[in-house]
C-alpha cells in the first residue's frame, strides 16, 4: 500500500465566539496519491473548516496532520504550500487584470521559481493551458473569461507547481450544470492523468460520484 500524501489523526476544531461549538470531532483521515475523495454534508458543518486545515490555512486545536511525511507543527507551512499542496476557490481567486497565463504562473512566482519564457515552469504553464482548452485565451485578461473558464483557469494554477495534493472547495458551485459537468470531469481526469491526490468539498452528487470515495461530515464526525 502507498504512503499517504496527507495524514490526520485525531483532528478536532472548536470555536468560542459568538457561542461555544465543537465543529470536528477527533477526525482521522488519509488520502493516497492518485485517490479523489469527495467531502459532503450540509452547510456549517464544518467542510469549508476542515478542508483549509488540511490545507494548513487554519490551525486545529488538537490532532496531528502530516503531509507529505511533513508534520504541519514543525514544517515552514509557506514553503509546504507552495511545494506540495494546490487550491481550487468556488470563486476562482483569478487576478481579473492579470492575463490568463499569468495567473497560471502565480504559485510559481510566489514560490520564486524561475518563470521567463521558455523556462521548465514556464513551459508546463502553457502545456497545462492547453491540457483545459484555454490555449486560445493565454495572453487575455482573466476578466474577459466566462465562469467555466475561470475555473478550468484555477485548475491548471492549482497545478502549475506539480504538487502532490489538490484541494477544491465547491469548485463548480458558480456554474451552470453543463459548464458543471465540464469540470468535474477536467478535474477527475487531471487528478488521474497527473497521480495526483484530490480532496473536494461538495454539494454536488455528481461530483461526488464521480471520486472514488465519499466521505459525510456530519456533527462533527467525518464517516464513510
Amino acid at each position: 500500500m502507498s504512503t499517504p500524501i496527507l495524514k490526520a489523526h485525531q483532528i478536532s476544531k472548536r470555536f468560542s465566539a459568538p457561542s461555544p461549538v465543537v465543529v470536528l470531532k477527533e477526525i482521522d483521515f488519509e488520502i493516497s496519491r492518485g485517490e479523489s475523495i469527495a467531502i459532503v454534508g450540509k452547510s456549517g458543518e464544518g467542510k469549508s473548516t476542515l478542508l483549509h486545515i488540511l490545507g494548513t490555512l487554519e490551525k486545529p486545536c488538537s490532532g496531528t496532520l502530516e503531509i507529505c511525511g511533513q508534520d504541519i507543527r514543525t514544517a515552514s507551512l509557506p514553503q509546504l504550500r507552495n511545494r506540495h499542496i494546490g487550491f481550487i476557490f468556488q470563486s476562482y481567486n483569478l487576478l481579473e487584470d492579470y492575463t490568463v497565463l499569468d495567473n497560471v504562473l502565480m504559485p510559481a512566482k510566489i514560490a520564486r521559481a524561475e518563470i521567463r519564457p521558455g523556462s521548465p515552469v514556464h513551459q508546463r504553464a502553457l502545456l497545462l493551458l492547453e491540457t483545459v482548452g484555454l490555449k486560445e485565451r493565454t495572453l487575455f485578461p482573466a476578466k474577459l473569461l466566462s465562469g467555466g473558464e475561470k475555473q478550468r483557469a484555477a485548475i491548471a494554477r492549482a497545478l502549475c507547481n506539480d504538487p502532490d495534493l489538490i484541494l477544491a472547495d465547491e469548485p463548480s458551485g458558480n456554474l451552470d450544470n453543463s459548464h458543471s459537468q465540464e469540470v468535474h470531469a477536467l478535474l477527475l481526469r487531471l487528478a488521474k492523468d497527473f497521480n495526483k491526490a484530490l480532496i473536494v468539498v461538495t454539494h454536488d452528487k455528481e461530483l461526488s460520484s464521480l471520486c472514488d470515495k465519499t466521505l459525510l461530515l456530519k456533527d462533527g464526525n467525518l464517516s464513510a
